[in-house]
């Protein structure tokens, strides 16, 4: 039996997936259908591409202290991550996401994409760090991976993406919103 507190997890997990989702099609040109979800945990979803082929998709949030967030945003209305110490949390988060990508479900589904969740700072404080690391990001079994910027997803309704891998997708892509106003 599934708790409801488990349920709710699932939906927030939808409700972040479905902005990724977009801002891939738009980077990629390529849509996925999410066709299975609230009842599985690894991956956290399974995606159907327009040739057929089925994909995972693992959502993982990156994020700083708790406590240090709170206390940056109360006094400078903001939260300035280090990239170097952000850049760090990615490759253990890679690296702890494989292995279990390859233990626990890698016979479930073949390709998996990871999607680093980027909840404090933004993309532009992490991309100085990031543009020399090509790599960095190429020994791991994913099929792709991307860091997702959602500190715009409340005030603009969208995210931003890096891509880490494969290589023809990497670096900054920025959505061009003509108009682009906080809240509407």
């Amino acid at each position: 039996m599934i708790s409801d507190q488990e349920i709710g997890k699932k939906e927030m997990e939808l409700i972040e997936l479905l902005p990724f989702l977009e801002a891939r099609e738009h980077v990629i040109d390529e849509h996925l259908s999410e066709i299975i979800g609230l009842w599985i945990e690894s991956p956290d979803f399974v995606c159907v591409r327009p040739d057929g082929r089925i994909v995972g998709v693992e959502l993982t949030k990156v994020m700083e202290d708790r406590d240090a967030v709170f206390w940056e945003r109360l006094q400078y209305g903001k939260v300035q991550i280090d990239p170097f110490r952000t850049q760090e949390t990615i490759h253990y988060l890679i690296e702890r996401k494989e292995k279990a990508r390859s233990s626990r479900y890698s016979d479930k589904v073949a390709e998996v994409i990871l999607v680093l969740q980027l909840m404090d700072g933004t993309l532009n404080q992490l991309r100085v760090v990031l543009a020399d690391l090509q790599d960095d990001f190429t020994s791991h079994g994913f099929s792709e991976i991307w860091i997702a910027d959602y500190s715009g997803l409340e005030p603009y309704g969208d995210i931003e993406l890096y891509g880490l891998f494969p290589m023809k997708w990497w670096g900054y892509h920025e959505r061009p919103w003509p108009d682009r106003k906080p809240y509407g």
